[in-house]
């Protein structure tokens, strides 16, 4: 059974370090004959791919790259030893020389830096996974040495200032110093780190020391008893002295070996440039699957594409309509609340308009009443009333006789008016027999006339003019003015009625002044005869009371016939009744 040993410090010294081991375990298994074989890195290479190893005993860098090629399985992890302290860990130390004028990592850029190799787990990835955390590429940015195995050149290089700084194994420092190779207090350790339990001198962290793996062609039994026969190993056995430890113990976890490798790209992490042609032949059948569903996916995006460019538009639609409705259910809104306004505001003025009304109609129910004033007095007080309610500057009844106007009443007194008070507006209200309400005329701002026709036949007729505008009557539609209108039509009716009885009345006087100058000429015997001639005597009875012949009685009769103009005794009593004649004798 072969056990390939990475030979970092030289065959010789491998041979040495691990021969007792292997001929201890041929001895507990005799069946087998163990055998170590010291290699380098590449040496390891050849011999895998050759399949001439069982077992590989390496640094943990280098078993993470075989385990991740190869798919060698730890079985024990090595404990080495220094002093009497059992080491299950290993670390790195970052050095230079306490004179170099070096503090810090970033002070190496551009200058030289000594290591094993690329591959060199604690040689060299473990202070580039460092460097690279600090943003310092060692590759790059430095300049490296590589000086290989064994790690005591590195040293040496380093403190005869032939190289600027390097990195070795961490142990390897004190080592040389207790051999009396270098004085330690020369030596400066960059990014020192301090941790418990671990001697030496490291600026890394602590990772699991060297495993023994078998390879997956070795017989699994056999490895069980390797581990079982290495575990039992005594930690004070000469074995485990020659190997510079105190035995093995149980597999150690190496992953966070594998995640400084993954941050380095390094073996088995590398970034393998892609060779198109044999991408396309490994993987033929998965490219044409994967075109397939590409193809199936772009169709299915395409849809849902044009689905959700449809989606969009009709949501876009929808929240402009919305927007619209929005909208025009504000302007609607806008539109209720101004219309809500102006009725509340029409409502307010009809209740005014309602109470003022009232005072009107109660003002002019009570000149109806009053028994004190005179069918003129009454007419003048009605126009009075109405003016001011109609807030007008002037107030005119007029009646109309044989084809022309007289002045029946007027308001204010201070103002003697011409009927009618607009002579072409006039004939307009009386030619619609309607009440007519102009504004902005010729003569008035604002003028009112009203006709009032008795029997189809025009009578009187109402006007109210202003010289200046009147905002009550400034539309015909408003409660003022119809409520106005309405007031006009009731009172015209009876006003009509009372200026028709005017007139009779006056009619009548005339015609009684008439009758009574018929008796004026009339003696004051004809006066005795008629007195008692209206109380129905006969002329015999007349003269036995006035001492008078009969003949006498019938002469004086005859004269008041002649003299009052009358065709008989009968309708001489009559017109001295009507003009009050006896009366007035008596």
């Amino acid at each position: 059974m072969n056990i390939g040993v990475l030979a970092y410090n030289g065959k010789p010294q491998a041979l040495e370090r691990w021969q007792a081991t292997a001929d201890y375990l041929s001895k507990k298994i005799p069946k087998h004959q163990f055998n170590i074989i010291p290699l380098t890195l590449k040496g390891f290479e050849n011999a895998l791919n050759k399949k001439t190893l069982d077992f590989i005993l390496t640094n943990s860098g280098h078993y993470v790259a075989l385990e991740k090629k190869f798919s060698a399985s730890r079985i024990v992890t090595f404990l080495s030893r220094y002093k009497a302290q059992t080491l299950k860990y290993f670390s790195a130390v970052i050095f230079t020389r306490k004179d170099s004028g070096i503090h810090q990592l970033k002070d190496l850029r551009g200058r030289t830096f000594a290591a094993v190799n690329q591959a060199a787990f604690g040689g060299f990835q473990l202070a580039q996974d460092v460097f690279l955390q600090q943003g310092i590429d060692l590759l790059k940015d430095v300049d490296i040495k590589w000086l290989g195995f064994p790690h005591v050149e590195i040293v040496e290089s380093v403190l005869s200032g032939k190289i600027s700084a390097g990195t070795v194994r961490a142990g390897v420092l004190e080592k040389m110093d207790a051999n009396g190779l270098i004085d330690l207090s020369e030596v400066l350790i960059l990014e020192a780190k301090k941790t418990q339990s671990f001697p030496f001198l490291h600026s890394v962290a602590l990772y699991p020391e060297w495993p023994l793996a078998k390879l997956p062609y070795t017989d699994t039994e056999l490895a069980k008893q390797v581990a079982i026969y290495l575990l039992d190993m005594p930690s004070d056995s000469a074995i485990a002295i020659k190997s510079l430890g105190v035995g093995w113990t149980i597999p150690l976890d190496y992953t966070i070996v594998h995640n400084v490798l993954r941050r380095l790209h390094a073996e088995p992490y590398l970034i393998q440039p892609i060779n198109l042609i044999q991408f396309l032949k490994n993987y033929q059948y998965w490219l044409i699957i994967f075109i397939f569903i590409f193809i199936l996916a772009l169709f299915k995006a395409v849809r849902l594409f044009k689905s959700n460019q449809s989606l969009k538009t009709t949501q876009q639609i929808m929240i402009n309509q919305q927007s619209n409705l929005g909208q025009q259910y504000e302007q609607d809104l806008d539109q209720v609340q101004l219309s809500l306004k102006n009725e509340t505001s029409e409502h307010i003025k009809i209740q005014q308009t309602l109470i003022e009304g009232c005072v009107e109609m109660r003002e002019l129910y009570q000149i109806f009443l009053r028994n004190d004033l005179t069918s003129k007095q009454r007419l003048h007080s009605i126009v009075e009333c109405i003016r001011q309610h109609l807030d007008m500057e002037v107030g005119l009844l007029s009646y109309f006789n044989q084809d022309h106007f007289e002045v029946c009443s007027y308001s204010p007194n201070s103002i003697i008016p011409t009927s009618p008070l607009s002579e072409s507006l006039s004939k307009q209200a009386i030619s619609e027999r309607t009440i007519l309400l102009k504004q902005n005329t010729s003569q008035w701002q604002s003028y009112i006339a009203n006709p009032v026709f008795i029997d189809g036949s025009l009578h009187c007729l109402f006007e109210f003019a202003s010289t200046k505008p009147n905002d009550k009557l400034n539309q015909k539609d408003n409660a003022f003015t119809k409520f106005s209108f309405e007031l006009l039509n009731l009172v015209s009716q009876w006003v009509g009625s009372e200026v028709l009885a005017i007139e009779h009345k006056k009619q009548q006087d005339e015609y009684l002044l008439a009758v009574k100058a018929r008796f004026a000429d009339i003696s004051k015997r004809e006066k005795e005869v008629l007195s008692i001639l209206v109380q129905g005597k006969s002329t015999k009875a007349i003269a036995r009371l006035l001492n008078l012949s009969p003949k006498t009685v019938e002469m004086h009769r005859a004269s008041l016939i002649k003299k009052t103009q009358t065709e008989s005794s009968i309708e001489l009593v009559q017109l001295a009744v009507l003009a009050k004649i006896v009366e007035h004798l008596q």
